[in-house]
């Protein structure tokens, strides 16, 4: 392993072990135990423990299926940047950043970038915008599930329409590409950002590549699919449970908590992703228990199992290098 590789998996695993990953997941037990006394320990404990295992199961196939289709979008989009990164680097970089799950927004996924600047020598400056176009995507996708559930449930679309609104001006305003570049060139010249002018350059174009209607739609395409397979895990939790319940309940109650938990910027989407899929549920008039306990399968089957195999993915690469 080189100096600089060393140094960038080192600096990972600091933030492992002493950035908040530890304390979010203390946060989301506090959760969990907040949903339990909501709706009633014994019932919650009763439910959680009469749900087949194989249920479980599923939804670790289905996320891990999910992964998979996210990672082919990474690998697509580094493709798109010409980033010349061997299959097994790709995967190890992509896995690996999925114990940054838990960070506010996923915004600590950029670390991604980080780790292919010490170990492959690729400028952060040209990857970091992959991670932004993951995020942008993934809500868009996450919003077309969401939209699912208003029309069925004739639920207000204010927010999504609002969501996707503002993502589109902001998809427009970034292939502006000469207002953008000139932006850019007005602020090489002040004193802080102009240091920086070559980096933000090459951030922009990487962007505006990304965001072009061909790679957009088949990034969109890869998010849908991740994201509805989780939304099919969530289905099947409830139907483990013993309720009747449809695959469009599963994801637009799980797309919609997702893009709450996005939007609040909490690490993990903490609380806000909870509440929005317990309240969600209620509404369609599901009993407590069943919110409750759905709620915290689909957490764990979904948030804590990525990073658990993220921060598996980095050991590994950390040990055998």
């Amino acid at each position: 392993m080189t100096t600089s590789s060393k140094a960038v998996v080192d600096r990972g695993w600091t933030v492992v072990r002493d950035h908040g990953i530890w304390l979010t997941a203390l946060l989301s037990v506090v959760v969990f135990l907040g949903l339990v006394a909501y709706a009633d320990m014994g019932n919650v404990t009763d439910a959680l423990t009469a749900l087949d295992w194989k249920t479980f199961g599923a939804v670790i196939g289905l996320t891990t299926l999910g992964y998979g289709f996210r990672f082919a979008k990474w690998h697509y989009y580094l493709r798109r940047l010409d980033v010349g990164v061997p299959l097994e680097a790709s995967a190890i970089t992509f896995f690996s950043g999925l114990m940054m799950v838990v960070t506010p927004g996923k915004a600590g996924e950029v670390w991604k970038a980080w780790f292919l600047r010490g170990t492959r020598g690729v400028p952060a400056s040209k990857t970091t915008s992959v991670v932004g176009a993951e995020r942008i995507t993934d809500l868009i996708a996450l919003s077309a599930l969401a939209a699912l559930g208003v029309l069925a449930y004739s639920h207000s679309p204010l927010s999504v329409i609002a969501l996707l609104g503002t993502i589109t001006v902001g998809i427009s305003l970034l292939q502006w590409r000469r207002g953008c570049l000139g932006l850019l060139e007005r602020l090489e010249s002040t004193p802080i950002v102009g240091e920086y002018a070559t980096e933000l350059e090459q951030f922009y174009e990487s962007a505006y590549s990304l965001f072009q209607f061909r790679p957009l739609v088949i990034s969109t395409l890869f998010s849908l699919v991740a994201w509805g397979l989780e939304g099919v895990a969530f289905w099947l939790v409830l139907d483990g449970l013993g309720v009747n319940a449809s695959v469009v309940i599963g994801l637009f109650v799980f797309g919609f908590g997702s893009i709450v938990g996005a939007v609040s910027m909490l690490p993990g989407g903490l609380a806000a992703t909870e509440a929005s899929m317990v309240g969600v549920l209620l509404s369609i008039g599901y009993p407590e228990t069943v919110a409750a306990a759905a709620t915290i399968v689909i957490r764990v089957g979904t948030l804590w199992y990525a990073a658990a195999l993220g921060t598996a993915t980095f050991l590994t690469y950390k040990v055998t290098r």
